[in-house]
C-alpha cells in the first residue's frame, strides 16, 4: 500500500484544505474545525493510506461502517 502525506493549502474560521502533496494522486479533503466531518472534493488514488495534520486537526484512518 502506498502512504501519501495531505499538506494543509487554505485555511479559514471553521474549514482547512488539506490536498495531497503526492502530485499523481490529487486527492483534496475539507476537514471542519469546530464540528468533525470531512468533505472529500476529488479522490485522488483510493489505494493509497492519506495521513496529514495541522495542529489540533489531525487525518488519520478513518474507519467506513
Amino acid at each position: 500500500m502506498a502512504f501519501h502525506k495531505m499538506i494543509c493549502e487554505a485555511e479559514n474560521a471553521t474549514d482547512v484544505l488539506f490536498v495531497c502533496a503526492d502530485e499523481a494522486c490529487g486527492r483534496r479533503v475539507v476537514v471542519g474545525k469546530s464540528r468533525p466531518r470531512l468533505t472529500v472534493i476529488d479522490q485522488g488514488d483510493f489505494d493509497a493510506q492519506h495521513t496529514g495534520s495541522l495542529g489540533a486537526i489531525s487525518i488519520d484512518a478513518v474507519d467506513l461502517t
